[in-house]
């Protein structure tokens, strides 16, 4: 290992303008398919559901000469759109399976990281930063302002209308618009990434490295890759001339568990502690003085600690019909309310006597975070539509964000609030879902990354 190039890199994460590129091999390592493995079992599906041959074999030569993009390409078009997108969920879904160790070393370096790009649908990075960063599946054209994200550039898990599986795709949806493709640009030329989790024949790999050949000009930056060892000669060559400096492990137990100790050895080691001082002799207290101009009254210091953020106040919306759904939801946000980071409200929460349409404009007048629980009841309710259209006006005027959720099937798509993203992203209720809590805890981690963005606003 070159360690003038480890050096480097942790220069670069130190100054806090690292992205680290997560592929296939970061969910590998929990057992999940790599994008040939996937590749190989929707041949394999094709084959069982009698697709021609000649359609088959194509897909196993695009397999054989690692154009995985192609062979996923093939596939689609071989299953048709829905028993394509239905055998991928399936494959990729991480549901009960433990979060890797390098994905768990990845979030350890949130202190100094700037960003992390995936071409991984799975959830496996949200879990690892415990939604303490918010998850973008479609970027905009400011994303290279921003930090602490996580770009799922292939989409994510179960908003099938996300992903990205061809070429064609790809370019769309990163490169189609100039904006885009200039705000891509801005984090090419102005930050370093660090590939983790490819492989030494990944046409992904080799797909990203020929846009930061285009994005950064005839001098690009200093960017990282993380490789096993036994990069070949030409291989080596074509990555170093996009700038990629190689950081080889060992990988002498097949595991890759190196690569976990390299990230986490980016990260300064705290400064050991120091022993306490030796005890103060006590020594007589000077004799008061009289307070005048020349000796005024002393003043105690100012605190050093900052403030810490106060709850972010959470508004319910919703019908009284939807009451068993409200408190679902509830108890999967307790977690957020236990760490202190809400302070949730709704009208079941006003007592006996009280004014009622007081206590709601005064709560609603004072929110943070909205919660529109979008059903038929609600949009019928007079009392939603004017909450909707004070929740509206607030976040129009920046003091309070508002978040729809999908609780049963209705025609919200041609309301004001159907220009926001609404939960669960697929924009399938969650009466609609076979496990609904699979889709309340889906909520409650959009929750939580709202929430902690809000709270940093709240210092």
């Amino acid at each position: 290992m070159d360690d003038e190039i480890l050096e480097q890199l942790r220069e670069r994460y130190a100054s806090g303008n690292l992205i680290v590129f997560a592929g296939a091999g970061v969910s590998a390592a929990a057992g999940m398919p790599t994008w040939k493995q996937l590749a190989e079992r929707l041949r394999d599906r094709a084959r069982r559901k009698g697709a021609d041959p000649a359609v088959v074999d194509e897909i196993q030569q695009y397999i054989a000469s690692n154009q995985l993009i192609n062979a996923l390409s093939a596939a689609k078009l071989a299953l048709g759109p829905q028993d394509f997108n239905w055998t991928v969920d399936k494959e990729l879904d991480d549901t009960g399976r433990e979060v890797p160790e390098v994905a768990q070393a990845i979030a350890a370096l949130k202190p100094r990281l700037k960003a992390v790009l995936t071409t991984n649908i799975d959830r496996f990075l949200e879990r690892a930063f415990q939604g303490e960063w918010r998850m973008v599946d479609r970027p905009t054209a400011d994303i290279a302002m921003d930090r602490r994200f996580i770009l799922k550039l292939h989409g994510t898990l179960r908003a099938w209308d996300t992903w990205v599986f061809s070429r064609d795709q790809y370019d769309r949806a990163i490169f189609g618009s100039p904006l885009l493709q200039d705000a891509f640009g801005a984090l090419y030329r102005a930050h370093s990434i660090l590939f983790v989790g490819f492989g030494l024949a990944d046409d992904n790999i080799d797909q990203t490295l020929a846009r930061v050949r285009a994005l950064a000009g005839g001098q690009p930056p200093m960017h990282f890759a993380l490789l096993p060892k036994g990069v070949p000669p030409f291989r080596r060559r074509l990555l170093e001339e996009s700038g990629i400096r190689l950081i080889v492990y060992e990988n002498q137990a097949g595991d890759h568990a190196e690569v976990a100790q390299l990230l986490l050895g980016l990260e300064p080691a705290a400064a050991p502690a120091q022993p306490p001082p030796p005890p103060r002799v006590a020594t007589p207290a000077p004799a008061p003085q009289p307070a005048s101009s020349a000796h005024p009254t002393a003043v105690p210091p100012a605190n050093t600690h900052p403030a810490k953020a106060r709850p972010v106040r959470v508004f319910f919306s919703y019908a009284s019909r939807d009451e068993e759904l409200l408190a679902r939801l509830e108890a999967h946000m307790s977690p957020l309310k236990r760490e202190g980071l809400i302070a949730p409200w709704h009208s079941g929460k006003i007592g006996a006597g009280e004014d009622l349409e007081r206590a709601i404009g005064e709560q609603l007048e004072a929110a943070d975070l909205i919660l529109l629980l979008v059903s038929a009841s609600y949009l019928a309710s007079e009392q939603g539509d004017a909450q909707v259209a004070r929740a509206m006006e607030r976040r129009a005027a920046g003091q309070a964000a508002v978040v729809p959720i999908l609780l049963r099937p209705c025609d919200w798509e041609t309301t004001r609030f159907a220009e926001l993203q609404a939960v669960p992203r697929d924009k399938k209720p969650v009466s609609k879902w076979s496990d609904e809590d699979e889709a309340f805890l889906q909520v409650a981690r959009e929750i939580r990354a709202v929430v902690t963005k809000l709270r940093a606003s709240l210092r």
